[in-house]
């Protein structure tokens, strides 16, 4: 009976291993970033410094002429800051707190679909403050307002100088995103009409 050769074990091809790597490599790329417990805990500490930001920012607003919370990013890292009605002292920032490293990627969703990412050039801030008659958000404001523009527009018996729905265009924040990675993210819903928010973790891989 004739033996028929034995097949060679040829093992891999440049070609294959070259691209078992790159598979690999992608792999890694996609699951690293959500396996990351500092980009976790850095995302959850940042949605929990904004969240009691509202907060703050809601209870001044109820109580003086203008309480406003501007989210901002700079190289440096994002910061919280207040400007509040002090009276005679006039309207002034308070003291900016530091949420994260400007390295953390943050962003909002507006009411019109728009998410905008605050570390780009351009679109560097946030702007939030409450409805005093009812407790909800007002639309992002365009501005912070300085205390002779506010007492200018006092004195010619016009409303204090927020943006509201019946005399702007600015949309409302829906959601901010703390992208963390994966299940990392933390995602703080606004809810328009009550002036309450809630924090989750998302899915967005960025």
């Amino acid at each position: 009976m004739k033996q028929l050769p034995e097949k060679k074990n040829r093992g891999f091809t440049l070609i294959e291993m070259t691209v078992i790597l790159a598979i690999f490599a992608i792999l890694l790329a996609v699951l690293v970033p959500s396996l990351d417990p500092v980009a976790g805990f850095r995302a959850n500490r940042a949605a929990i410094s904004i969240g009691a930001a509202l907060d703050r920012t809601k209870t001044e607003a109820m109580d003086r002429l203008v309480g406003e919370m501007r989210l901002s990013w700079t190289s440096d890292g994002y910061y919280i800051s207040y400007y509040l009605d002090r009276g005679k002292t006039g309207v002034r920032e308070e003291q900016s707190e530091k949420i994260t490293s400007g390295r953390m990627k943050i962003s909002y969703t507006d009411s019109n679909g728009t998410t905008v990412n605050l570390w780009e050039d351009g679109t560097n801030e946030l702007i939030l403050t409450y409805d005093r008659s009812t407790g909800g958000f007002l639309p992002i404001q365009s501005r912070v307002w300085e205390q002779k523009d506010i007492l200018k527009m006092l004195s010619d018996g016009e409303d204090i100088p927020l943006d509201r729905p019946e005399n702007s265009t600015q949309p409302y924040c829906e959601k901010i995103t703390v992208h963390g990675g994966g299940q990392r993210t933390r995602i703080i819903t606004l809810f328009q009409d009550t002036g309450k928010y809630t924090i989750s973790a998302g899915k967005d891989a960025s």
